[in-house]
């Protein structure tokens, strides 16, 4: 409750009437004025269903939240010993939102945070191009222009795809990478390598050649 003179939002209740939805007389402790409020519902809990997805599986499960909260995306959760971050939410309507009063959410989508980030390197050759999933930490830094080797294929970071843009310049953290695109360079290149992915990739997704 807000004082409507001064704005404050403490108080002191002089007087209380009525049992479910309280009628209150108070008093504002910084300038004591004296209004009437009425008091807000007491919190109770509601169960949610989420959906939590882990690279390419997903279950169902439940959260306990309280009809008083607001939920919005990039929210951090723990549910059945994870912690999770909310990707979408579905409201009663069937419509995604970003934010939604918990009283009106239907399902809660979230990623499991638990576990490595698993993003896509494409590897161009002049048009031939080689992908691999690669699973990193999810704090694992890749920059533009950096030089990197999965399975022998020396390359250069010149584009980095995430959750919200397309990069040109600049670095972002495994996190938030959907995918990395490099160009392969010449077994001739003297360039610096500042790491190698090898032993981290889980699938390759198109045939590896031998470009050296």
């Amino acid at each position: 409750m807000v004082c409507p003179v001064c704005g404050f939002e403490e108080y002191e209740i002089l007087k209380s009437k009525g049992k479910k939805n309280k009628e209150l007389l108070v008093k504002c402790d910084e300038c004591n004025h004296v209004y009437h409020e009425t008091a807000p519902e007491e919190a109770y809990e509601i169960q949610v269903r989420v959906v939590i997805s882990e690279f390419e599986t997903s279950w169902k499960t439940n959260i306990t939240l309280y009809s008083d909260e607001y939920l919005e995306t990039g929210t951090l959760l723990y549910i059945d010993d994870k912690d999770v971050e909310v990707t979408s939410i579905e409201n009663n309507e069937g419509n995604r939102v970003f934010e939604c009063p918990v009283v009106d959410i239907q399902t809660i989508w979230a990623k499991s945070l638990d576990t490595l980030s698993r993003i896509g390197f494409s590897i161009d050759n002049s048009g031939n191009v080689i992908s691999y999933k690669v699973e990193l930490e999810r704090e694992f830094p890749i920059a533009i222009g950096d030089v990197g080797e999965i399975n022998g294929l020396k390359f250069r970071v010149y584009g980095i795809k995430t959750l919200e843009r397309n990069m040109k310049k600049g670095f972002a953290y495994a996190r938030v990478i959907k995918r990395v695109y490099g160009k392969l360079l010449s077994s001739k290149d003297k360039s610096k390598l500042k790491y190698d992915l090898s032993e981290y990739v889980v699938k390759v997704t198109s045939k590896e050649k031998n470009y050296n």
